[in-house]
């Protein structure tokens, strides 16, 4: 008998230093490595733990991991809702560690070794199809830092990146676990380390052969001042002279596209009118196209739009955001249209904030065979990493450039590889500016953009049949020689 199962202070131990690296990896800015890390402990401690125990192991680890979220969830979901996906989550990383561990220990044989991977991709699949939030708490995010390990998705998408990670953890779990007892232990551990191989491999080699493109200079802006009904007037001006004055400086250092933030101000029919042609004229008298959101307050509704200028004033296109913050947005109307807008012989979508973390949406994009995003947002300052990262994730599958304006944000421009081009903090009065080199690659749909969740529905099937894996062994142990 080991010491893991005759001492179950020994896993609980193996528990909360799951729980440690759970918390640097599942944070609003994770450490790519402790992704890779974190589940080892804990499927280790659960392989060795009766079923109960196992799963209330997984439950410490993984609410200590997600502690560091707790307090943002409360600010941007409200307290129940934040009780709610931080209790879900806790009990889904339960689940994957149980079901594993009674995979693992029904089946003593080479493929236990994709059981925790396939769970794992084909939770992710799941959660990002029917959860109201899409992909936002993606176990791929956490590799944003990692350009080679995301490169995958570009072809099976971010539950790819999912499997790669997960498998890897299983594989050491097992073998720390099952060690040589097992068929060809050089097959058993040999098969997941050379899928993972490959896999960062395409990503390495990917980056390396990424072709030299023309590139055009774009301008983000940001002012984290809202201008909301109680601003005062003064302060009201302020704001929007010096959004001209950061386009008007933008535009003299040679930008030709500018994109400003999302929500600038919340504004009455009358006052939309005046602002309008007040960006018409900024458009206009700097040359550039400029991309601005507000939000529309009509006599039948609220909308939250971004408006797209080109360089001689005219209004090009009006974009309705899709996809509304639940508990912060419930009084405004979504949008259900994509727009594409040409310039300089590019094709750039307009989306704005939370539409990028709906794989669904940055698809229909890849679709209509864009070069670039164009995405006005406004966050809550903690969540600058992730919510940048987000939406280069939907560059990286679809194969466009993301340029993103947010408040309380960052200034963000990634490539169609994800690598983060320029970066700048928003700030208050002044408010802070941004030059970059955007490259506009051939629009080109990547094989992601073309056939989609394959890959996670595949997972999704294969997870049913891990499921069932338990009752078959069982069975087939029970029948009679």
């Amino acid at each position: 008998m080991s010491c893991l199962e005759s001492s179950r202070m020994a896993r609980i131990a193996l528990a909360l230093v799951a729980g440690v690296l759970f918390y640097f990896a599942l944070g609003l800015t994770p450490w790519w490595p402790a992704a890779w890390l974190a589940p080892i402990p804990i499927l280790v401690a659960g392989f060795h733990a009766g079923g109960r125990e196992a799963r209330l192991l997984a439950w410490l680890a993984a609410a200590i991991g997600l502690s560091s979220n707790f307090t943002y969830y409360l600010t941007t979901t409200g307290p129940v809702a934040a009780v709610v996906v931080t209790l879900l989550q806790v009990l889904l990383w339960g689940f994957l560690v149980g079901k594993t561990r009674a995979v693992v220990r029904a089946w003593p044989s080479r493929p236990a070794v994709f059981a925790f991977p396939v769970l794992l991709a084909a939770l992710d699949t799941l959660v990002s199809f029917f959860s109201p939030h899409g992909t936002w708490s993606s176990f791929a995010y956490t590799q944003m830092d990692a350009l080679p390990v995301i490169q995958i998705a570009s072809v099976l998408g971010a539950p790819a990146v999912v499997f790669l990670v997960g498998l890897f953890a299983s594989a050491a779990a097992l073998a720390l676990y099952r060690g040589t007892r097992i068929g060809r232990p050089w097959l058993a551990y040999g098969l997941p380390l050379a899928l993972i191989a490959a896999g960062v491999g395409y990503g390495e080699i990917r980056l390396q052969r990424a072709a030299a493109v023309p590139t055009v200079k774009v301008g983000l802006v940001s002012i984290d001042d809202f201008i909301g009904a109680h601003t005062p007037p003064e302060r009201v001006e302020a704001v929007w002279r010096g959004y001209g004055d950061l386009v008007t400086g933008l535009a003299g250092r040679g930008a030709r596209i500018v994109v400003l933030p999302e929500k600038i101000a919340a504004l009455a029919p009358e006052e939309a009118d005046r602002r309008q042609a007040q960006l018409s004229a900024l458009a206009q008298r700097a040359g550039v196209h400029l991309v601005a959101g507000v939000q529309m307050n009509r006599a039948h509704g609220k909308d939250n739009v971004s408006w797209l200028f080109s360089p001689a004033g005219e209004l090009l296109a009006e974009y309705r955001k899709q996809h509304m913050v639940p508990y912060l947005e419930n009084d405004l109307t979504p949008g259900n249209v994509e727009l594409v807008g040409t310039i300089d012989g590019a094709r750039f979508g307009l989306a704005i904030c939370r539409d990028m973390i709906f794989t669904a949406f940055g698809r229909r994009y890849g679709q209509l065979g864009v070069s670039a995003m164009l995405v006005p947002a406004w966050d809550f300052y903690r969540d600058a990493w992730m919510a940048s990262g987000v939406a280069a994730l939907r560059g990286v599958e679809n194969g466009y450039a993301v340029v993103r304006a947010g408040r309380e944000s960052y200034l963000n421009v990634s490539d169609r590889y994800g690598r983060t081009l320029a970066r700048r903090r928003s700030a208050n009065l002044p408010g802070s500016s941004l030059l970059a080199d955007l490259p506009l690659a051939p629009a080109v749909p990547t094989f992601y953009a073309r056939h989609g969740d394959v890959f996670g529905w595949l997972s999704v099937v294969a997870a049913f049949v891990v499921l069932l894996q338990p009752a078959i062994s069982k069975r087939l142990k029970a029948r009679p020689k």
